[in-house]
């Protein structure tokens, strides 16, 4: 079997490149084994690297180096592949998406599996790899680490891998609640870590050791603050960190301020680490996170014992509290340091844990760890079948909105025994189902709940359950036109088909709406701004027109929130009339660009409807109902800016411009911003 690691430079030093390092060497040893490092950034592989692995670097930025090609035209373009809210991404260019591509269809082309080492390099597999290998993903973070966008961005690729693996199980089941994917195998498998190359400590010594990268989450200050009053009592204890970093200097400074700099040694980074494990008779972590905890297990293997905080996800599913052991709350200083005294003053308690620190971090052996994975992809071959088989079907559908508010949905290729599945984008956990029936139409029901947001539609594959996009063909959307004239209990509601860009991939817009004012004309005119508009759904019946005219109220977003009112007039049985000058919101401009939500009041009591226009078929207002830009000079600048009209003497005069326009939701606002100045 051909294993590829796909990992973003295996020259450097860090956690995933030696955890990769740890497995592929493993498996070399029965397999064919690849590392594709994306950059190469310096000559020698600060790890080394067993010969039975071939490194496959594909673009060389050695500063020295006559190859190099941080210059090359494709490096300067931005990556239309790689996900664009990666932490990474202005790494990665049209340089990187085409020789990914080209290694997969070339020497990678045997590849029998293909394994990403990070988000983006994940996508990169789900979309370059050779047809019919088996596509695993690696999260070395965890899922709330990642940003929403990101999280949205990454769905799709994570959908078309055979399998994602975490390094905790508590991950892994964040993963499987939160981002359901039906078809690809959520599951947790440790890091591995090997045996190290010296005895394990003997825990008779005075030293507790860190280890890590000197970042903000270790939280190496709640180690330095706690070991103080370890100090204090047992002068004769120090303490060594081990690792560089950003906080390197503001660790000194503190070391120094606490008069500590003869107990506590910042020790640079070493490399192998385990020497440095055995010196120390006690181990300790403060982080606020940890994804897996690899120190950790390094020390355990080491015949440490380890005090460590409780943080999620990894410290919990690899130390046994207690056994072999202490976890403490997170950033408690006097819990640590409790911890640290009950082991320093207790050496048979040392002893015994440290041993059973060592028996119990053996299942972290690479040997182990391979296994799990080997055993994974004899599981897997049979679901990269399937997903190749889905792969090649593509369906195109026809979707009709029907005059109830219904949709019909009709596949050109019907399917037997698939669904049509709807996922919302923004909460993959919301999913309807409608079969298809034998010629191959489906039905969304005009009673069916759809949140309010942007739903993707698949057909759901039976047996496998994966799920492929359907591509709209024709979509007849005359039926939601008159979502006006439709009645709910619960409010109003609308559902309409649309094509997504660029691939016309179908998708719904759902809107719903307990309490709704529809806006309907805009005028702009002599700096004034008149909307109209009418009460739909339960709303109207509840306008309190004996409680005086309904009151536009124009609500400033963000930080600095205002309201400003307006009094209005009814028109026939649900409508209303509102008028507001332009210049009030600019006089109270804050920003150089500001928005401002428009709601009206309909009873005293009531709480207000956002203007908003739904009710209808077109599904981005903003592009398509366009009114004319009110500018007007400003009289004073916003707080912001008083410095720099200041500078401006006078020499160009300064102006706002104030425009009302659909957001991506349809509501309708107001934009206040500055005209830039020539």
């Amino acid at each position: 079997m051909k294993i590829s690691f796909l990992i973003h430079t295996i020259y450097g030093i860090g956690g995933t490149i030696r955890t990769t390092l740890n497995l592929a060497e493993e498996l070399a040893g029965r397999h064919e084994v690849e590392i594709v490092s994306v950059f190469r950034h310096r000559d020698i592989a600060l790890f080394d690297i067993d010969p039975r692995i071939t490194v496959v670097p594909l673009i060389d930025t050695r500063p020295a180096s006559p190859t190099n090609e941080k210059q090359h035209p494709l490096q300067l373009q931005a990556a239309e592949f790689f996900p664009r809210h990666e932490a990474r991404y202005k790494e990665y260019s049209k340089l990187t998406d085409e020789r990914v591509r080209e290694h997969y269809a070339g020497d990678g082309a045997g590849a029998d599996v293909v394994i990403g080492t990070r988000p983006g390099l994940s996508a990169y597999v789900a979309q370059f790899a050779p047809p019919g290998a088996v596509l695993i993903g690696q999260e070395h973070m965890t899922h709330n680490h990642h940003k929403a966008a990101l999280r949205k961005e990454m769905y799709a690729h994570l959908d078309a891998l055979d399998a994602y693996i975490t390094v905790s199980e508590g991950d892994a089941r964040v993963y499987r609640e939160k981002m359901p994917l039906p078809a690809t195998r959520v599951l947790a498998i440790p890091n591995s870590v090997p045996e190290p190359p010296v005895a394990p400590s003997d825990a008779s010594g005075r030293t507790i050791v860190a280890a890590g990268r000197l970042a903000a989450e270790k939280q190496y200050h709640v180690l330095i603050d706690a070991f103080a009053e370890v100090v204090a009592q047992r002068p004769e204890w120090d303490l060594r960190i081990y690792g560089w970093g950003p906080e390197k200097e503001k660790l000194r400074t503190r070391i120094d301020r606490m008069g500590l700099y003869n107990s506590v040694r910042l020790m640079g980074p070493h490399s192998p680490i385990e020497p440095e494990w055995a010196k120390g008779a006690i181990a300790a972590s403060t982080s606020r996170h940890e994804s897996f905890g690899m120190t950790l297990v390094e020390a355990m293997r080491c015949g440490l014992p380890v005090v460590s905080t409780d943080c999620d996800y990894g410290p919990r599913e690899i130390i046994a509290d207690g056994e072999d052991g202490i976890l403490v709350p997170v950033g408690d200083t006097g819990a640590v340091a409790a911890a640290l005294l009950k082991l320093i003053d207790d050496e048979e308690l040392r002893r015994k844990m440290g041993a059973a620190a060592v028996r119990n971090a053996r299942r972290f052996d690479p040997a182990t760890v391979a296994r799990q994975y080997e055993e994974l992809f004899e599981e897997l071959r049979t679901s990269a079948a399937q997903r190749a088989e889905a792969d090649a079907y593509a369906p195109v559908a026809d979707c009709v909105v029907e005059p109830d508010g219904a949709l019909t949905v009709t596949l050109l290729q019907p399917r037997p025994g698939a669904e049509l599945a709807c996922v919302r984008t923004d909460a993959r956990t919301d999913e309807h189902r409608f079969p298809f029936d034998d010629s191959g139409r489906a039905t969304v029901p005009a009673d069916a709940r759809f949140h309010e947001g942007v739903w993707e539609c698949s057909v759901r594959l039976p047996g496998s359950g994966r799920r492929v996009r359907i591509t709209a063909r024709s979509l007849d959307q005359r039926g939601a036109m008159h979502a006006g004239r439709r009645t709910h209990d619960d409010g109003v509601r609308n559902l309409v088909p649309y094509p997504g860009k660029p691939a016309k991939h179908l998708l719904l817009r759902s809107w719903v709406r307990p309490v709704h004012a529809e806006a309907g004309d805009v005028k702009v005119t002599g700096g004034s701004i008149t909307v109209s508009g009418e009460l739909t759904g339960p709303a109207a019946g509840k306008a309190d027109r004996a409680g005086g005219p309904p009151v536009l109220i124009v609500r400033r977003r963000g930080r600095g929130s205002v309201d400003l009112t307006y009094p209005g007039a009814w028109v026939g049985d649900s409508g209303f009339r509102f008028t507001f000058p332009a210049a009030a919101p600019a006089a109270l401009q804050n920003a150089a660009d500001e928005w401002w939500d428009l709601l009206v009041r309909y009873a005293p009591d009531a709480e207000p409807a956002r203007l908003a226009r739904v009710l209808d078929d077109v599904v981005e207002k903003g592009p398509v109902f366009a009114y004319p830009v009110t500018q007007l000079r400003k009289k004073r600048p916003y707080a912001l800016l008083r410095i720099a009209a200041r500078r401006l003497r006078g020499r160009a005069q300064q102006y706002v411009r104030v425009r009302i326009t659909y957001a991506n939701t349809n509501d309708l606002l107001v934009n206040v911003a500055d005209v830039p100045v020539k």
